[in-house]
């Protein structure tokens, strides 16, 4: 470090001759010859730019080249100077000045006489302090995303690694952070760069990918539809597998659009129509909507359309103030989910609603206007595959956030989409495999147990199985006879006398029996009430008209699965990962070997840079990529515009009748219930004074069972993104 007649302090690297430039040196190309002065920098503690450049005058190629110190110039001065062309300043940024005008530098001229070039100019000293060893791996030109984290970044990415997360498991590999050769910005930067490849030609890639599905596989379904501006705004998409599968398990369906996967906040929906083969199903499950309803009313005349229960029992929260939802809800709920008749849930919701002081409620009102929809009183005996709401597709929306976020431009939501898929058609083809070769335990040797282990999948084996064991807690008790019609009381011997007990009637001409619970006729499992029933009768093996084929093992049979359509042709580039682990692995036992004397240290850094040079003369370089195509692939494309972005916050939102409307005026306070008041719930006297709650509103049949909690239903993705102003 020298001081100047300035007063301006001069620092000048402390490196070894053999590494600094000299005028006169030669290097074959501006690459090498930037890489030389860029080490140079790396040991010295600064950061290397390249800066101006001159062509020639005939041939227009570049005949002269400076680097320079990346504190030369004084850019930023300039910058804050600046005005933005509405006449207000433009937004600052955070970070502080770092240009200091340093005039360190060297310049590079073409040979006259050969390819090469030549250091012509070589400025040593700087006006600032230079970097400490521990540090200069934070400089900008020492930082690079290589190829290889690159591709792994991309490969997370698609499995919804955070890019924190990432980091570290990159700082892991590499044995610190000082060891990586970038920071988690430079990986955000990247991850920006792939975005913005897309904007512009996002629909169009899209369109394109599916044409590109179509071709491999006729039976491969999409559609899509523009704007009169040719915007995009929905498309909709099933692949051969999914078609099958609807085959199969397409009779009930749910149908959710709450769910924004892409940064243009389309929603993502599984949807069908056209594209099945089977067509309309016969029942369809979705949120309180009344666009939807409307649509589906038109769309779907014959298919029963019930609203989602569980996702109208957690309104109850926000519609009720918090004493009347303290004391009263469990008892609604009762009313709702345990009523096995539309009489007996007419009666007791008049009778919890006066208990409650409710009859006024507004929007209770209306729920009871349209109580047809969504209690089960009213369509349990429509066989719903034990679904009375669409929490599954909550289940689902947890699955696939492990995949996709609202960051996702189109054509990244469909590599990550198709990725969770296979995952998830992965999972079926493992309890598949479980279902042939394991037999699960039976508790009896009841030969109706006995044969129907063997016929059920395992989870719904372990369901009926359920319904065995408690079976034998009930007795049965003729109540009446006739020529064409038997009815039977099954009572719970360890019911209270005011116990709900179930009616069993018995066809004796067509030899079928129903029982008042509906578990069979909802669930397609016969219930413990008819099983104690079959025992007591001595029908010891269950009769097919019981047996719903899509609840056994051979459920698919007939029904073609292929995995070739789904091009699972292992890539070369995707084992990018096991080999990098693999070298990475190799290089560290060696590293530590070596570094225990300066012997090994010298001659395994000699044979490393061997390697690097064989390994450039073989071009494995290269840059990866997992299919990102550039703008100039699509200029021959058709023209459709990308959507418009939106900002939203969370799921979409229902839309609200007028009446829905209506009802919410003013706020409240959710305390007491009243509007317009000067308290609000943390402050409420209602709260303060009320009861506390009341746990022993429960009810006494013990057997009674929620039928928003069933399990066991195969998925059957068909897939569509919606986007409407």
């Amino acid at each position: 470090m020298d001081e100047n007649s300035g007063d301006e302090m001069s620092y000048i690297p402390q490196v070894g001759d053999n590494q600094k430039p000299k005028i006169g040196m030669k290097f074959e190309s501006l690459d090498e010859a930037f890489s030389f002065y860029n080490q140079y920098a790396r040991d010295s503690g600064f950061s290397a730019r390249m800066s101006n450049s001159k062509k020639s005058k005939k041939t227009k190629e570049v005949i002269w080249k400076k680097f320079v110190c990346f504190k030369e110039g004084h850019t930023d001065a300039i910058r804050w100077s600046k005005q933005s062309k509405s006449d207000e300043p433009i937004k600052e940024r955070a970070r502080g000045e770092i240009r200091t005008g340093c005039k360190s530098k060297i310049s590079v001229v073409k040979e006259q006489t050969g390819l090469g070039w030549v250091i012509s100019t070589f400025l040593e000293s700087h006006n600032h302090p230079l970097s400490t060893p521990s540090k200069v791996h934070l400089l900008r030109s020492h930082r690079t995303v290589s190829a290889a984290k690159k591709a792994l970044s991309q490969q997370f990415a698609e499995a919804n690694v955070p890019t924190c997360q990432q980091m570290r498991l990159f700082e892991i590999e590499s044995g610190g952070p000082e060891h990586l050769g970038c920071t988690e910005r430079d990986i955000r930067n990247y991850e920006k760069t792939l975005r913005d490849e897309h904007n512009g030609i996002d629909a169009e890639t899209l369109i394109d990918f599916f044409m590109s599905e179509k071709d491999k596989s006729s039976t491969f379904f999409f559609d899509y539809e523009t704007d009169s501006d040719n915007r995009f705004l929905r498309c909709f998409w099933v692949d051969p597998v999914s078609r099958r599968a609807y085959t199969a398990f397409g009779d009930v369906v749910l149908f959710d659009t709450t769910y924004n996967t892409n940064k243009y906040g389309m929603i993502f929906a599984p949807f069908f129509l056209e594209a099945m083969p089977k067509g309309a199903p016969n029942l369809i499950i979705t949120n309180q909507d009344p666009a939807i309803t409307k649509v589906i009313a038109e769309v779907f005349p014959k298919t029963i359309h019930r609203y989602c229960l569980w996702d109208i029992l957690n309104i109850f929260s926000d519609k009720l103030n918090p004493v009347t939802f303290r004391d009263h809800y469990q008892s609604i709920k009762n009313v709702i989910v345990h009523s096995t008749t539309s009489i007996e849930f007419e009666r007791s919701w008049e009778d919890v609603m006066n208990c409650a002081n409710l009859v006024e409620n507004d929007w209770l009102s209306l729920m009871y206007e349209l109580r047809h929809k969504w209690v089960p009183a009213y369509f349990n005996h429509v066989f719903s595959a034990g679904m009375s709401s669409s929490q599954r597709s909550e289940s689902s929306h947890a699955f696939f956030k492990r995949y996709v976020c609202n960051k996702n431009s189109l054509m990244d939501f469909i590599i990550r989409f198709n990725k969770a898929l296979r995952h998830q058609r992965h999972n079926e083809l493992v309890a598949d495999h479980t279902d042939m070769n394991e037999r699960p335990k039976v508790k009896s040797n009841w030969p109706m147990e006995l044969q129907m282990v063997n016929v059920y999948t395992k989870n719904k084996w372990l369901e009926f199985q359920n319904e065995i064991s408690p079976s034998h807690g009930y007795y049965v008790q003729q109540a009446s006879i006739g020529i064409e019609f038997g009815v039977y009381n099954v009572i719970n011997f360890q019911g209270s006398s005011s116990a709900k007990h179930r009616l069993l009637t018995h066809d004796i001409q067509r030899d079928d029996i129903s029982c008042s619970c509906m578990k069979f006729q909802f669930e397609g499992i016969p219930c413990r009430h008819m099983l104690e029933f079959f025992r007591i009768n001595q029908v010891f093996h269950l009769p097919d008209q019981y047996i719903l084929k899509r609840w056994i093992k051979d459920a698919k049979v007939g029904v073609l699965y292929t995995m070739a359509e789904q091009n699972l042709v292992d890539d070369p580039e995707r084992c990018l990962m096991s080999r990098h682990m693999r070298l990475s692995c190799k290089a560290s036992a060696l590293i530590d070997v070596a570094s225990f004397s300066d012997e090994g240290t010298n001659f395994l850094a000699d044979e490393f840079d061997s390697i690097d040079s064989k390994m450039k003369e073989m071009n494995t370089n290269r840059t990866l990529s997992s299919g990102i195509q550039s703008r100039s692939t699509f200029d021959g494309a058709i023209g459709i515009i990308d959507p418009s972005e939106i900002r939203t916050k969370g799921r979409g939102k229902k839309l609200k009748s007028s009446k829905e409307k209506s009802i919410s005026r003013g706020r409240q306070c959710r305390g007491c219930g009243r509007r317009g008041v000067s308290h609000d719930k943390r402050n409420c006297p209602n709260l303060k004074d009320g009861s506390t709650l009341n746990n022993n509103n429960t009810d006494e049949n013990s057997d009674e069972e929620d039928f928003g909690s069933i399990d066991g239903c195969t998925n059957t993705w068909t897939t569509g993104m919606d986007f409407d102003d």
